[in-house]
């Protein structure tokens, strides 16, 4: 007889079942199936709702109608896995369940066996939970990591620095494959100073401590060649922060491609783990399956009895919102969520789960089951997936399309880059970036169909920011897809090239005037030809083909090749100085060609000297001009410098006409002064004769009166007769004397006349001469200025003659050197 106080576990353990079955009704999918027919034999209302029919509609189908293996899961068909299940096994596997509206869910299943179904009728359980969302962000994901593999050069570090995995486009332009590479230290593309340095050793550090390091780096290519990487380091943190790896994004510049590439890290597919676990009231753990002590990493016998915080953090498990969440679960309220768990050996553990209480029939809380899933893996690849896309979103433009070319969504530096707000830009198309021509045109359209077809574009594009300013954009365009293919959206990473662009093409217009108007050949460090242009060519009379190799000896005379000049020449050269100047060079056949000629040293982005670069133009005419002109000027100076004798000769004897024009003025104003005196003297005499000529006419007229006195005293002599003999011989003497008187003064007056007449042409004579040597003076002072002129302008003439035989000289032109 039974004992009806004594408590029977198998009752409670039949009212638990009941209990935990109910509540998995209420949240799960959950589908009978006939196992010969897979017809649905009935469904949950949680699975009817999904699906969007009602029970009797779901009962009315079978299971491929409804359902169907997910492809590509690898986890076989619907049909394999209810065969199996019939056999007792459980299979897990993905399913695609088709909606009454079309729409299609995934789903993560598990095939059983029905507990309890007669083997005669075998039924089969599916127990499945909803997975679209998760798996339609994944799906998108994957499309962008895909779209980034495809644009960005991309290589994983561990944290010491040694090579995970690289994709491509990095192999590609490092030159190596992944074999060469995989396992080998990130060093392996360094100089090997810089690789020994503290700078090294920091940066690796650094990259360690979680910093981010973007900028550009100068490395090393396979063979030895060197390439410039604009790159960013990117570590990649889990959720608690701690460095997984490193993922370096990086675009090749060393071909003077501006811009960087998009970075975007591929995002790894998250297989997810059904556990179940069971609780008492008061958080003790009863029981646990393979699936949740595989994702804890403990035995059963190690968990049994333990309360749940073992799974949990201190600090949570000693905080005030962990008492309430137990409370809440003791209160019969359902709980769930992502749920951060620590596993065996503080292995962090995220666990995707639902807290069920298990009521009994009177609605009280009997224990809590917990449904989970591991979802550590997508955790981590979610944070990677946040990490990588930050690291792009720093260092890109980034502008979201639909398939018809709408604006969905753009990030700062993008509108940075155009001038726009999000709000100016978000719905409208794509067009509104560029030139109203262009969108016209069936290029534009078909660009665009090439896209929505799924086919990847790159380039550098020809753009318009706001207020119609031009700008250049490198750009790649990725199509994202989904499972199926289907473009969803168009994502576009760009960097603003206009800047390069622009003095690109200043440079290329720059270089090809050069190579119009003159002669340009290339050489290596060792002087030998690496190519010319066609003027250099033409001026030497050679083909390409005949010197591309040779040596720049084959263009100079042997005596200069030989010599020290032509020796030091290269090396100065190759030290990178640049040279300039004329120079004697031979062309074919010998013939003499003169050149004006620079030869340029060019360097590369480290400075060193790689090629010399020859520009010149030829005047072997100027030089054959200038000979002729130098033997003209040699000519030239030789009469100038006898001219410049004569000039000197002329210069002294002007210097002598000068003195003796002013010796001559000073005589000629002595003589002046003479005529002057000679004319008063003259004047004097006028005078004097004047009186003298008064003095004899009185004795003319005294000699006239003594002979008339003398004619009356003979007359009275005669009357006298005798008494008057003597006084009469007397008054014939006085008579005779008064006659000769008279004729002497006569004489005398006549000779005074012309003494007068005389004076007077004497004076008018010295008056003329006067007149004369006043002229005479007058001249000698206008000849002495002319002298003086005369030898002002020879010295100037001198000094000229002087100037110009120094510019002949001057002008000579020098010798071309070799």
């Amino acid at each position: 007889m039974t004992n009806q106080n004594v408590f029977d576990p198998s009752e409670l353990d039949a009212g638990l079942a009941r209990a935990l079955a109910a509540r998995a009704v209420q949240e799960r999918l959950l589908v009978v199936l006939d196992g010969a027919t897979r017809a649905l034999v009935s469904a949950n209302e949680r699975f009817c709702a999904v699906a969007g029919r009602d029970a009797g509609d779901v009962t009315a189908l079978v299971a491929d109608e409804l359902l169907s293996a997910a492809a590509g899961s690898g986890a076989g068909s619907l049909a394999d896995a209810v065969a199996a299940a019939c056999e007792g096994a459980s299979v897990r596997l993905p399913l695609l369940l088709r909606t009454a509206d079309g729409d299609v869910r995934t789903l993560c299943a598990t095939v059983g066996a029905l507990p309890g179904a007669p083997r005669a009728v075998p039924q089969v359980l599916l127990v499945a939970d909803d997975v679209t969302e998760p798996d339609r962000v994944l799906t998108e994901t994957r499309g962008i990591a895909a779209a980034v593999d495809r644009s960005q050069a991309r290589i994983e570090f561990d944290l010491q620095g040694r090579i995970l995995a690289a994709n491509q486009n990095f192999l590609d332009t490092v030159g190596y494959s992944l074999e060469e590479v995989a396992g080998r230290h990130h060093r392996m593309f360094c100089d090997p100073a810089y690789a020994a340095s503290e700078e090294y050793a920091q940066f690796w550090r650094k990259l360690g401590a979680g910093e981010f390091v973007a900028g550009e780096h100068r490395r090393i290519a396979k063979g030895g060649r060197e390439i410039w990487l604009q790159a960013t380091y990117n570590p990649i943190l889990d959720g608690e922060g701690t460095v997984l790896k490193i993922v370096k994004f990086a675009s090749d510049i060393t071909a003077a491609k501006r811009g960087t590439l998009d970075h975007l890290g591929k995002i790894t597919a998250i297989e997810r783990a059904q556990a179940v676990i069971e609780f008492s009231v008061d958080g003790r753990i009863l029981t646990a399956n393979k699936n949740f002590l595989a994702a804890t990493g403990y035995s059963l016998a190690e968990v049994q009895g333990k309360h749940h915080r073992m799974f949990c953090d201190p600090e949570l498990a000693a905080s005030f919102a962990y008492k309430e969440f137990w409370e809440r679960l003791g209160a019969g309220q359902f709980e769930s969520g992502e749920y951060r768990r620590v596993a065996k050996g503080g292995r962090p553990l995220w666990l995707q789960a639902t807290y069920n209480p298990i009521l009994d029939v009177d609605g009280s809380v009997l224990k809590i089951v917990k449904f989970a899933s591991d979802v550590t893996a997508a955790k981590h690849a979610t944070a990677e997936y946040v990490g990588k896309v930050t690291a792009v979103d720093r260092a890109q433009a980034v502008i979201e399309f639909d398939v018809q070319g709408r604006v969905l969504a753009a990030n700062r530096n993008f509108l940075d880059a155009m001038g726009y707000t999000a709000h100016e830009v978000v719905g409208k198309h794509h067009r509104i970036f560029c030139d109203p021509a262009h969108t016209a045109t069936q290029e534009y359209a078909d660009f665009w169909e090439r896209l929505g077809a799924g086919e990847f574009e790159s380039g550098e594009y020809r753009r318009f920011a706001k207020g119609g300013r031009e700008i250049w954009l490198q750009a790649t365009y990725n199509p994202i897809l989904d499972d199926d293919g289907t473009v969803l959206k168009i994502v576009k990473f760009a960097s603003d090239v206009t800047a390069a662009k622009l003095t690109a093409a200043e440079v290329d217009s720059r270089m090809s005037a050069v190579d119009r108007s003159q002669a340009s050949v290339e050489f290596d460090l060792d002087g030998n030809v690496l190519t010319a242009n066609d003027n250099f060519l033409r001026t030497m009379g050679y083909s390409l083909r005949e010197i591309v190799g040779q040596h720049h000896s084959t263009f100079c005379s042997q005596d200069y090749v030989r010599s020290p000049e032509y020796r030091d020449f290269w090396m100065r050269l190759a030290d990178g100085e640049f040279i300039e100047g004329r120079f004697h060079r031979l062309g074919k056949y010998g013939r003499d060609v003169h050149i004006q000629a620079s030869y340029a040293p060019v360097r590369n982005l480290t400075g060193t000297v790689v090629k010399v670069v020859k520009y010149a133009f030829d005047i072997s005419d100027d030089i054959e001009r200038e000979k002729r002109l130098l033997q003209s000027t040699e000519a030239m100076t030789k009469a100038v410098r006898s001219l410049t004798g004569s000039i000197e000769n002329i210069s002294v004897s002007s210097s002598v006409a000068t003195e003796l024009a002013q010796e001559t003025h000073s005589n000629a104003e002595d003589g002046v002064e003479a005529l002057r005196a000679s004319l008063e003297a003259i004047q004097l005499i006028q005078r004097s004769s004047h009186s003298i000529s008064k003095i004899v006419r009185v004795m003319g007229e005294i000699a006239s009166q003594t002979n008339l006195l003398a004619f009356n005293a003979s007359i009275e002599a005669a009357r006298a007769g005798e008494h008057g003999i003597g006084f009469s011989i007397v008054a014939g003497e006085v008579r005779k004397l008064a006659e000769r008187s008279s004729e002497a003064a006569q004489q005398i007056a006549k000779l005074i006349e012309e003494s007068e007449e005389r004076v007077d042409q004497g004076s008018e004579v010295s008056k003329r001469a006067e007149q004369a040597f006043e002229r005479i003076v007058s001249s000698v002072a206008k000849t002495n200025d002319a002298v003086r002129t005369i030898s002002d302008c020879t010295r100037l003439q001198e000094e000229v003659s002087q100037t110009v035989n120094a510019l002949i000289s001057e002008f000579s032109p020098p010798a071309a050197r070799a």
